[in-house]
């Protein structure tokens, strides 16, 4: 895949029409200065490949002009890029670089929208292609989201369902199994090793697994819960396929346009 010329907008076409000709007419016949065989930067240097003190002075003007762009982009990127760079830590890798990438890209978009010299067309499908791979970019920035979003699909269909919230002494907090209401206790089933599965109820402050008022309501339950984690491991490996989906795609994208986003 190489870097390739753009279709041109009409009016952008026409201005570089006249200018083309008027430079072809300047390479006439008659305005011929010398011809002779070698090479194209003959003129450039002088002696053991030394660059003519000319050639230098013209670089350097050239340098100087260039000096007032170089200046008003560091400023305005030093604004445009301060929060971007103010949250970069050198110990970040994908999180980072997606982040720069999203930057860099909607910076792109935003330029390309008001001066993008491309014939529409093009200019529309680039910038499409790079809005469609920000969005891409944004979603794989925080890849939890991907299993957030199916989880919440599932939950939303079990909405009575709730975990053992613990509160420690040191400040900790954490949170075990899914449980849902019976009478004045909870059928549920606890999270890790060896864990209890049945009727809950609280003791003196603590959850404890005790007899159920109605073991076939109980026993109901748990075949309820059971489908829940079904569907809750089947949400885990749909965020594994949205996630590969997004990769596959953004490979694409990256694979068919990125040496067509630039003008």
């Amino acid at each position: 895949m190489l870097l390739r010329s753009q279709p041109l907008s009409e009016e952008i076409s026409k201005k570089l029409e006249a200018k083309s000709k008027s430079e072809i007419d300047a390479m006439n016949e008659d305005n011929i200065k010398s011809q002779h065989i070698g090479h194209f930067f003959d003129d450039l240097v002088e002696g053991k490949r030394k660059i003519k003190l000319k050639t230098r002075f013209e670089w350097k003007w050239g340098n100087l002009k260039g000096t007032y762009h170089d200046l008003k982009y560091a400023v305005r990127n030093r604004f445009k890029w301060r929060k971007i760079m103010n949250q970069l830590r050198p110990w970040e890798g994908f999180d980072g670089l997606l982040r720069v990438m999203q930057k860099h890209l909607s910076d792109y978009v935003e330029s390309e929208e008001k001066y993008g010299h491309a014939a529409i067309e093009y200019k529309e499908r680039k910038i499409a292609t790079a809005k469609e791979t920000i969005e891409l970019l944004g979603r794989m920035s925080t890849p939890d989201e991907y299993l957030f979003r199916r989880r919440e699909e599932v939950d939303s269909l079990y909405p009575d369902y709730k975990q053992l919230v613990t509160k420690y002494t040191y400040g900790g907090v954490g949170i075990s199994g899914d449980f849902i209401a019976q009478g004045i206790g909870w059928v549920g089933k606890e999270s890790g090793n060896n864990p209890r599965e049945g009727y809950f109820e609280f003791v003196n402050g603590r959850f404890e697994l005790t007899a159920s008022p109605d073991q076939t309501e109980t026993d109901m339950l748990l075949v309820q819960l059971k489908e829940y984690h079904k569907d809750i491991s089947a949400a885990y490996l749909q965020a594994e396929l949205d996630s590969e989906e997004d990769f596959e795609r953004l490979s694409n994208l990256l694979k068919e346009n990125l040496y067509s986003w630039w003008d």
